[in-house]
Order: structure tokens, then C-alpha cells, then sequence
């Protein structure tokens, strides 16, 4: 069983912006499961508002229709590593194709659209039979049978966009100080493999979450009311200044 809901932060109610966290989760075939969560960086740039709200729904959707392509396929021998390699070349390839697509007058505007359009957390799951992997770019939470862990990079994650910018060209960053883009390397995700045997749920989530209210989704809930929970939480006072967004695997009854 598999299942995702998203909430609209406080702080964005109040100035009425978007939500900049995603969700996505998805069952390519029987025995396989996966979940998505991002989150879009709202700060500004350069003085120039954030919609990387976009750029985390983009990407969401273009990284759950990798996986259902690639997980439908039966697989005898399914090595995560270069699953997840793959996954992460081909949103890195997707974000590159959508900003080069663009025709910018000048580096400026290229590094702008970047950093206000594709700065995007991503931590998610991959279960195939017996083996399941959690993944992350980014701060967020990850949990296995309740038990939290925080991924916390200091408000200052490696956004996967940040491959983007041009090798040694200064631009100004999130908060306006001076970066100077190093050179790409090959890129190798950060990932857990989770011991199947002992594991009968997981989720990711990302940072608007607390981890006490994550400890209490051990209750199977579909999509729908796990939105309904989830939007009740969101009215008890000191719950999501931020925006939350989740994907729970449950193993199946009958398993």
C-alpha cells in the first residue's frame, strides 16, 4: 500500500503564495513501489521572487514517469546504485534541456532562471521485491517503522540544479552572497538500503514536517485520508509553518 498528501504552509497561507513542496508516489507493477517528495527553495535571488515551486513539480513528475518506466520492466538482478544513478542523470538531464531550451540574453539571466525556477529538494523511496532503498538531495526526513531520521544541511542544501551553473562563472547566491559554480562531477546520490525483512512501513518527508507527528502514521491510510489527517493536523497551532509533503509504503496485509 502506498500513499501521498501535501499541505499549503501557514506562512504561504497567509501571503497567499503557492505551495513549494510536491508529492508524488506510484505502483509500476505488483511488488514495486516508490515515493517522492520536493521541495522548492523560497528564498529570494538577487532581489527577484522564487518559483521554484515550478521547478519541484516539473521535476516530480518527470522523475515518478522515469521510475514507472524503468520499474515496470521486470528485473532478476535490480542494482539500486545504478538505478539511482540513473534516475538523478536523467532529472539533471531534463532540468538542462529545459533551461537550455531557453534563449537567455546573457549568463545572468541564465543563472537567475535557475536559481529561481529549478532549486528543488528531492528525497524518495524505491521498493522492488525484497529490496528497498531510501534517497535524498536535500534536507527532509526519512522514517522506517517511526523511527525519524533528519537530513538538516544547515538551510543551505545541494540543490541538483546548482550542476546547472556555468564552471567558474560568479554569480550571486540565494541570499545574495558571491558563488562561484564548481566544477560538475559525476553525481552519486546519497541512499540507505532499508532491511526488508524487519520493515513494514517507510516514508519520506520533507522539512515542514516535525518528526513527532510523523511517528504517528504507524494506521494505514489511503491518499485521500491520509489528506483528510493531514489537513487536520495543519489547523493545531504550531504545525506546518512550512509546507509538508509525504509518501508512505506500507507492506500489504496479505504479505
Amino acid at each position: 500500500m502506498i500513499s501521498h498528501a501535501m499541505i499549503n504552509g501557514r506562512s504561504h497561507r497567509l501571503m497567499q503564495q503557492n505551495s513549494h513542496d510536491f508529492a508524488i508516489s506510484g505502483s509500476p507493477r505488483p511488488g514495486t513501489a516508490y515515493g517522492l517528495v520536493l521541495d522548492g527553495c523560497g528564498s529570494k535571488y538577487n532581489r527577484q521572487p522564487s518559483n521554484n515551486e515550478v521547478g519541484a513539480k516539473l521535476l516530480g513528475q518527470f522523475a515518478a514517469a522515469w521510475l514507472n518506466k524503468q520499474l515496470a520492466v521486470s528485473h532478476e538482478q535490480l542494482a539500486m546504485d545504478d538505478l539511482l544513478v540513473g534516475l538523478f542523470d536523467g532529472c539533471l538531464g531534463f532540468i538542462g534541456q529545459a533551461v537550455d531550451s531557453v534563449p537567455f540574453t546573457d549568463e545572468d539571466a541564465r543563472a537567475a532562471f535557475v536559481m529561481t525556477h529549478w532549486l528543488a529538494t528531492l528525497v524518495g523511496f524505491v521498493v522492488v521485491g525484497e529490496t528497498a532503498v531510501l534517497f535524498w538531495q536535500g534536507d527532509g526526513y526519512l522514517c522506517v517503522n517511526g523511527d525519524v531520521t533528519t537530513l538538516d544541511s544547515g538551510n543551505r542544501p545541494d540543490y541538483l540544479a546548482y550542476r546547472l551553473l556555468r564552471t567558474g562563472e560568479e554569480v550571486k547566491g540565494r541570499t545574495g552572497e558571491k558563488i562561484t559554480p564548481s566544477p560538475f562531477q559525476p553525481f552519486t546520490p546519497s541512499f540507505v538500503t532499508v532491511n526488508r525483512a524487519n520493515t513494514h512501513w517507510l516514508a519520506v518527508a520533507t522539512d515542514g514536517w516535525q518528526p513527532e507527528l510523523l511517528a504517528q502514521l504507524a494506521e494505514p491510510r489511503s491518499s485521500l485520508h491520509l489528506q483528510r489527517w493531514l489537513n487536520v493536523q495543519a489547523r493545531q497551532s504550531g504545525n506546518f509553518e512550512d509546507d509538508g509533503a509525504i509518501a508512505i509504503w506500507r507492506l500489504a496485509a496479505n504479505c
